[in-house]
């Protein structure tokens, strides 16, 4: 139960300026004989997959395999003329040993289409690398790879916005940034691709942006993702520029570091690309960011997103999370704190109860009462297997940023359980960190979406990972949230032992602290959220009318008495 947030296991060498650089590769002429097969060029992110990684056998047959689907791509498939920005976007193919890169271009694929060249493909490499588990079925995804009719009409709002001179839905222009960094994820990459798929069918491949760090797999999923990701994401519309991906990254030396601290470097490189969009903040086409999107290695659809997404708008969150499960347990145990400031559920569990129901949210029974009705509801902190921030506070002049707590500045042979004095920032992780700034400069409407299920394993993702939505609403249960402007007293705290090394144990000690006092830095607006909760993005009628909440009227001020 004890982890960061699904990285408990070795991913990549702490990050170094080379290993994390996003630079454009070094121009050589075309005759010069290269050291690595180019993948692609995206808008200045080298990628390349390293000739001893991948034998030369297999690049001939890759080579092959996309001249065929070149020439019936060009057969099938007129040039056309680059994405206005406007539209739903264009397919592309690249064309072999282009450099710079250039596409062979067409309308976009349905969702069959796409899986139809897709599906081929994944056999293909599974054949090709040996150490990809013969089990793993890449094509059979266990979610369903398409929206159904009613998914489809409450998501409705999340592409278009409902006009009330026109009396009709409006297309938006939105941007989601996805990312994630896994390790050991072949088995459930075929649910990944079909939900990347269905999202792009969805939303429009133009407003995803993708981030993805791989590293330390033994189950091909570096091969898996290296060779068929990128060429897929592009097919189905996704522009170059909004594509990063790096793979095959070499293990971690845990012992040599802080893990926390590592940690945090891991996820600043996923969000690499995001930070470099700075000073303008905008994305690749120049369009305002709508949301960040953190997904651990777990199993997912695309519904699961969609509903995050949906509950963040409509609820107008600052932070959006799911549930989490290790068996019947909730996974993110040492993360996850309720408005009361304590754990969803206690932890450790004692062995005479391992076999009985979980216990949770002892000390808010509101909250226990409207998870157990599927309803979303406010916490303190949360990340859950998938997280979605509102992207200001990843923008000046806030500047948050994946960190460890400062340091305690114990003697090395410090005992590893001793007890920390109340001036010492809680040793949480670097996940929980992000709540805890969001809260210090005033961005504290964090909840959880119970409904969306996000599991580590199949078993698991099979009887406990689907998506289920809120019960019908009862007078005395809305699916809105009452949103709370201020924290709770204090934060039960648990924390990891300032020492290099993963193997601690955090649940030795616990302090209740403080929890963040409020800062306004200079050039920020001081009340981060409308008179109103944001519901900008529903449908007429669609979320009840929040004017009413006396809530609204109060100034904004958080930490006052």
């Amino acid at each position: 139960m004890l982890s960061s947030s699904g990285l408990g296991l070795g991913l990549a060498q702490r990050p170094s300026p080379s290993l994390l650089s996003f630079s454009r590769p070094p121009s050589r002429p075309n005759s010069a004989r290269p050291n690595s097969s180019p993948r692609h060029n995206m808008a200045g992110l080298s990628l390349s997959v390293p000739r001893s990684r991948l034998p030369r056998s297999l690049n001939r047959i890759l080579g092959i395999a996309l001249l065929l689907a070149l020439a019936v791509f060009t057969l099938n498939l007129s040039r056309a003329p680059p994405s206005s920005g406007t539209s739903r976007g264009v397919s592309r193919i690249s064309v072999p040993g282009s450099n710079p890169e250039e596409f062979v271009t067409g309308s976009l694929p349905t969702i069959e289409e796409a899986f139809a060249r897709l599906h081929p493909r994944l056999r293909e490499i599974k054949e090709l690398v040996p150490k990809i588990p013969r089990e793993h079925e890449l094509w059979s995804p266990l979610f369903p790879p398409f929206l159904t009719k009613d998914q489809t009409e409450r998501f409705k709002h999340l592409k278009a916005e409902w006009d009330e001179d026109e009396g009709q839905w409006v297309e938006v222009e939105r941007r989601w940034y996805l990312v994630t960094v896994c390790r050991q994820v072949a088995g459930m990459l075929a649910d990944w691709f079909s939900m990347w798929t269905v999202l792009a069918d969805f939303l429009g491949p133009e407003s995803l942006v993708f981030s993805l760090l791989e590293g330390g797999s033994d189950d091909g999923s570096g091969e898996l993702l290296a060779m068929a990701m990128r060429d897929h994401l592009l097919f189905i519309g996704v522009p170059p520029a909004n594509i990063h991906i790096r793979t095959l990254l070499p293990p971690v030396e845990w012992e040599q570091h802080h893990r926390i601290e590592l940690l945090a470097d891991m996820r600043n490189a996923g969000m690499k690309p995001f930070y470099d969009t700075l000073p303008a903040g905008l994305s690749p086409d120049g369009k305002p960011w709508t949301g960040i999107i953190w997904y651990n290695d777990v199993y997912l659809s695309a519904s699961h997103f969609l509903e995050i997404m949906h509950q963040h708008m409509s609820q107008g969150a600052d932070m959006t999370c799911g549930w989490d499960h290790a068996g019947k347990w909730f996974y993110d145990g040492w993360v996850g704190r309720d408005m009361a400031g304590d754990l969803y559920t206690p932890f450790p569990v004692r062995e005479e109860d391992q076999e009985l129901p979980q216990k949770l949210f002892p000390s808010s029974p509101r909250t226990k009462d409207r998870h157990n009705r599927l309803l979303p509801y406010q916490v303190f902190a949360g990340w859950n297997g998938i997280a979605l921030m509102r992207p200001d506070p990843f923008l000046p002049p806030y500047n948050v940023r994946f960190r460890r707590g400062a340091p305690t500045n114990l003697p090395p042979d410090a005992p590893h359980n001793a007890i920390l004095g109340s001036d010492v920032e809680c040793q949480a992780s670097e996940s929980a960190f992000i709540s805890w700034d969001f809260w210090k400069y005033g961005f504290g409407r964090i909840m959880v979406v119970p409904g969306v299920h996000a599991t580590y394993g199949k078993d698991d993702a099979r009887i406990r990972g689907w998506l289920e939505f809120p019960n019908p609403e009862e007078p005395d249960w809305p699916e809105q949230v009452e949103w709370d402007d201020e924290p709770p007293r204090k934060i039960r705290c648990h924390d990891w032992p300032d020492k290099p090394g993963k193997g601690w144990w955090a649940w030795d000690t616990v302090r209740w602290v403080d929890p963040p006092a409020l800062v306004i830095p200079e050039g920020a607006d001081d009340k981060p959220h409308p008179a109103t909760p944001s519901d900008e993005a529903a449908g007429p009628d669609e979320m009840g009318d929040a004017a009413d909440d006396d809530r609204v009227e109060k100034a904004f001020n958080p930490f006052a008495d």
